[in-house]
């Protein structure tokens, strides 16, 4: 989900030297109509074959000569099983953060582009939901090496281990320049900019508790709830 920790993730990544972050390509969300009307499930080898070219096409026309890209566009989630199935050997990282600290960043966010669901809070935890259940098929479905976990917490937390983590299972050496996402030069679109230059830090750890008062639909996901 957006405001998951995902700016950071890539920063961490794209701080490796055969590394470059592509940020938030629209390529998938682009072609939604095209997947819409023929359906994901009838996308048979040359339609794959083809948006696989037109994707890498699109790579080429931004980057270096990179050995790994990453691409973090949130609503990527959707199409999880399309990627893989045009890029059978992609690595596919799954962002997650506390779900109220998500949502409330989601609703206190100014995005660059509207979305219509974060606004009122009983659409956010609607599309949330639908979310989770999304990110629950996928992981039954999926290779497990090809799909890994990353809490945003746990990230803060315990970073050097973590971050080790994703470097190895991206397929490439550690590089200790992923130590300091804060002064990877990689530009960021993104509404995370300020905090992308910052070192790691923790204030924006349970941040929902000083909102608790006002919550309101939000409370329902809650762990304890």
């Amino acid at each position: 989900m957006p405001r998951s920790g995902t700016t950071l993730v890539e920063q961490v990544i794209s701080s490796h030297r055969d590394v470059a972050g592509a940020g938030e390509l629209t390529f998938w969300m682009d072609n939604s109509a095209l997947l819409d009307r023929i359906g994901v499930e009838q996308v048979d080898r040359e339609t794959a074959h083809r948006l696989a070219g037109d994707y890498l096409a699109r790579l080429r026309g931004c980057l270096t000569d990179a050995a790994r890209v990453t691409g973090k566009m949130p609503f990527n989630f959707l199409w999880l099983g399309l990627i893989l199935i045009a890029f059978p050997r992609a690595r596919l990282i799954h962002c997650r953060r506390h779900p109220v600290d998500t949502c409330l960043s989601m609703y206190f966010a100014n995005f660059e582009i509207s979305r219509s669901f974060t606004s009122p809070r009983e659409d956010l935890v609607c599309y949330y939901q639908h979310y989770l259940r999304l990110m629950n098929h996928w992981h039954r479905v999926l290779p497990p090496d090809r799909l890994i976990e990353v809490d945003y917490e746990a990230l803060i937390a315990d970073f050097e281990p973590q971050a080790r983590r994703l470097i190895a299972f991206c397929g490439v050496g550690w590089d200790d320049a992923c130590l300091h996402p804060e002064r990877n030069p990689h530009e960021i679109k993104t509404t995370s900019l300020w905090q992308a230059r910052q070192p790691v830090y923790r204030t924006s750890l349970e941040r929902w508790r000083h909102y608790e008062l006002w919550l309101g639909a939000l409370r329902e996901l809650l762990p304890e709830a």
